[in-house]
């Protein structure tokens, strides 16, 4: 678990910011995306999609170590 984490880390801190903020708002603020995607001024869509495809890279990183 702890090198799972580590390896998680190191996926999370390569996001640009932005990514970075939205799965701490969904994940860690507990917000819904159409929350998040009225904080940001973008749709509820794209922040689905940002959600997505910033899990799977870091998913990606995370296993490739």
């Amino acid at each position: 678990t702890v090198v799972d984490r580590e390896a998680a880390k190191e996926g999370l801190r390569r996001l640009p910011e932005r990514e970075r903020a939205i799965l701490y708002m969904r994940f860690f603020e507990d917000m819904t995306q159409s929350r998040i995607a009225d904080r940001l001024g973008i749709s509820q869509m794209h922040v689905s999609r940002l959600i997505s495809r910033s899990c799977a890279q870091v998913r990606k990183e995370a296993l490739d170590r």
